[in-house]
């Protein structure tokens, strides 16, 4: 049985991962500008690394609040002694289980660490709060023990992953993408109305899993993969949208034409849970669309033939440069 992770409360070993946080980040290549920030309270001066392959800025303990190290993030080249917006916060308390603090380290058993949020975020357009967020969240969901009961956390990254600053710039992008809201939100509510109608929209099957290590660790680039088919897809002027269950779609007025869903491995679990997915969650859609499935290495003929029996179109991508390429995608939204 694979147990779950375990929220991190002691003091040591938080400050330890803490420390850690912040030289992953630092290891890139980064620029340094002295800055403002408003925050709940005030404004304070704060030195802001920027990291310009990732287009991020952070700056790291320079202010800590009731119980927390104060971890800010923005977007963007900062510019110096300027006032800045803050993006998100991954803040972590010094110790013990605080759940006003949203961050966490978390460990699994093999000695593993996460770095989780509580999915609670401030800013942006009136009634966007910690709801809102994860049922648009495009990221994996971890349980976690929390203290003396489970939670339901929003996966920032592993903290010893090569992809982990890469992991932090998309989960920080995330919020900003959230708290914009889609420009046309009129049909987007008419859109979420009608799939949110449905008995099976309480679960989350995009979760990070852990059926083996090896699984477990390529799992937890979902959100990546998920974001960069967004990016090419708004590239292209598609109109695109996401919920708690589904990965990505694109929609026309107020109708869904094509539905993705996303996989981080080929394995014969990933292809009968996507297929199962893309079936189940179309249901509500009463219009013809699109089935797409999403994997990262090709599948042999005959599981391609049958899925394209069944109308679902398989769509590959490669790592190239540690981002991925989607192959034929082009092809694949002509078609």
């Amino acid at each position: 049985m694979i147990m779950a992770p375990i929220v991190i409360s002691d003091e040591t070993k938080i400050g330890k991962c803490n420390v850690l946080f912040e030289t992953k980040l630092s290891s890139y290549i980064h620029e340094e500008f002295n800055i403002s920030v408003g925050f709940q309270g005030g404004n304070i001066e704060v030195s802001a690394k920027y990291l310009p392959e990732l287009d991020i800025w952070f700056s790291i303990n320079e202010y800590t609040g009731d119980n927390r190290f104060w971890n800010a993030f923005g977007i963007g080249k900062p510019k110096q002694g300027r006032s800045h917006s803050i993006i998100a916060e991954i803040n972590f308390p010094f110790e013990g289980i605080d759940r006003r603090v949203a961050g966490v380290f978390a460990e699994e058993s093999d000695g593993n660490i996460l770095v989780l949020h509580r999915g609670k975020i401030d800013g942006g357009k009136r009634g966007i709060g910690k709801e809102y967020f994860t049922n648009h969240f495009r990221g994996d969901f971890v349980t976690a023990i929390d203290g003396d009961k489970e939670t339901e956390f929003c996966l920032i990254g592993e903290l010893n992953s090569k992809h982990f600053p890469k992991q932090v710039a998309n989960f920080v992008k995330e919020v900003y993408r959230v708290k914009k809201q889609p420009e046309n939100e009129e049909n987007i509510n008419i859109i979420e109305s009608s799939l949110n109608n449905f008995n099976f929209t309480s679960e989350h099957f995009g979760h990070s899993t852990s059926k083996s290590q090896g699984d477990r660790k390529i799992n937890r680039t979902h959100g990546i993969v998920v974001n960069a088919l967004a990016k090419e897809l708004e590239k292209r002027k598609y109109k695109i949208g996401n919920d708690v269950n589904r990965d990505l779609y694109i929609y026309k007025g107020n109708e869904i034409t094509m539905l993705f869903e996303i996989k981080i491995n080929s394995s014969t679990h990933d292809i009968c849970t996507a297929v199962g997915q893309l079936i189940v969650y179309s249901i509500p859609i009463k219009n013809r669309l699109k089935l797409i499935i999403v994997f990262p290495e090709c599948l042999n003929s005959v599981v391609t033939d049958r899925l394209l029996q069944l109308g679902i179109v398989p769509l590959y991508y490669s790592w190239i440069n540690e981002m991925p390429k989607f192959i034929e995608l082009e092809n694949i939204l002509q078609e």
